[in-house]
C-alpha cells in the first residue's frame, strides 16, 4: 500500500494501478486499495470500473463513505456539467454531450438529470431508439415524470407505434390530467387505432382545458366527419373557423361537409369565398361547377368547370 500511495504521489499512475491491482489479487477484502483504484480510473476516464470499486470498498467498510460519494459528486458534476456546455454551444457535436451525459449516468445511474439531458440530445441527434430506450428508463424510476411520458409519447407517435404512444400518454393523462397536447396526441394515436370514442374524449378534453385552440375543434370535426357524423362536424368546423376565420381548411371542410349534408345553399357561399382565397385549386371550382348546375346557374357552372379543367382538375 506505501509503494502505490507514493507512486500516486508521484503521479506514476499506471505503476499505482499495477501495485494496487497486485494487492487486491492477495488481499482483495482491502477497502483502502479498492478506494484508491476507484479514483485513478475516475482521473482516466474509467467510470464503469471506477464505480465497480468504489461499490466494492463501500461494501467492505463503513470508512470510506464519506470520501466514495464526495469522489462520486465530483466526477459526476464535472461531466454532466460538460455535457450541458456541450449541448449549449452552437455547432458543436451533439456526439460530445451524449458521451458526458452517458459517463453521469454510469457515476450515478439513479440521477435522472443526467438520463433526462441525454435522452434530449439523443432527441435531437435523430437518435430516436436511444431517445426512446432512455425516456423509458425515466419513467421506470420516475412514475410521475410527465415531460419524460410526453417525449416518450410523440417519439412512438412519430415511429408510428400507436400502441405504444397511447399506452405512454394514457398515463401522462392520468397523471397530469390538464396536460393539453398529451390528449391531443393521446386522441392522434387512438384515431389511428381505430378508438374514435376514446379520441372523442380526449379532443373533447383538451377542448375543455383550451376552447380557444383551434386545432382541437379542427381535430375533432375530422373524427366526425371519418364516421360520417356531419352535423358534428359542421359545429366543430364552425367553432374552428369562428376562432380562425383565416383557416382554409377548416373552411373547405366546412363546405363540404354542407354537401354531405345536402345543403347546397349554405355550402355556395362558401365555396365562392374559397375561389378567392384559393383560385388555384381545382377541387373547389369543380364543387362550384356542381353546385351552380344544381342551382340552374349553366353559364356559372360552365365557367366553374373550365376553370377546373384549366388547372388540370
Amino acid at each position: 500500500m506505501t509503494a502505490a500511495k507514493l507512486y500516486i504521489k508521484q503521479g506514476e499512475t499506471q505503476k499505482a494501478v499495477e501495485q494496487l491491482e497486485e494487492m487486491l489479487r492477495l488481499s482483495p477484502e482491502s477497502a483502502e486499495a479498492h478506494f484508491l483504484l476507484a479514483k485513478l480510473f475516475a482521473a482516466e476516464g474509467r467510470y464503469s470500473e471506477m464505480v465497480s470499486h468504489l461499490g466494492r470498498s463501500a461494501d467492505l467498510s463503513p470508512q470510506y463513505h464519506g470520501e466514495i460519494e464526495k469522489t462520486r459528486l465530483h466526477f459526476w458534476a464535472r461531466e454532466y456539467n460538460a455535457g450541458v456546455g456541450f449541448a449549449q454551444e452552437q455547432g458543436t457535436d451533439l456526439g460530445q454531450a451524449m458521451r458526458a451525459f452517458g459517463n453521469a449516468t454510469i457515476i450515478d445511474e439513479n440521477d435522472l438529470r443526467a438520463w433526462r439531458n441525454l435522452a434530449y440530445v439523443y432527441y435531437q441527434s435523430d437518435s430516436t431508439n436511444a431517445a426512446i430506450d432512455t425516456y423509458q428508463r425515466i419513467v421506470s424510476l420516475d412514475a410521475q415524470d410527465g415531460k419524460s411520458f410526453y417525449s416518450l409519447g410523440v417519439l412512438y407517435l412519430n415511429k408510428d407505434q400507436h400502441k405504444e404512444a397511447e399506452h405512454v400518454l394514457s398515463q401522462l393523462v392520468e397523471i397530469d390530467p390538464q396536460h393539453l397536447d398529451g390528449h391531443i396526441n393521446l386522441a392522434v394515436a387512438q384515431v389511428h387505432l381505430k378508438d374514435y370514442e376514446g379520441a372523442e374524449t380526449n379532443y373533447r378534453q383538451a377542448i375543455v382545458i383550451d376552447p380557444t385552440m383551434p386545432s382541437s375543434h379542427y381535430n375533432l370535426g375530422n373524427l366526425y366527419w371519418q364516421q360520417q357524423k356531419y352535423s358534428a362536424a359542421r359545429e366543430a368546423y364552425e367553432e374552428t373557423i369562428r376562432l380562425n376565420p383565416e383557416d382554409g381548411d377548416a373552411l373547405y371542410n366546412l363546405a363540404i361537409t354542407h354537401l354531405a349534408l345536402e345543403d347546397m345553399d349554405r355550402a355556395l357561399p362558401l365555396f365562392e369565398q374559397l375561389a378567392e382565397k384559393m383560385p388555384n385549386n381545382a377541387s373547389v371550382w369543380r364543387e362550384l361547377g356542381r353546385i351552380y348546375a344544381h342551382k340552374g346557374m349553366l353559364d356559372k357552372s360552365k365557367e366553374a368547370y373550365a376553370r377546373e379543367e384549366q388547372l388540370g382538375g
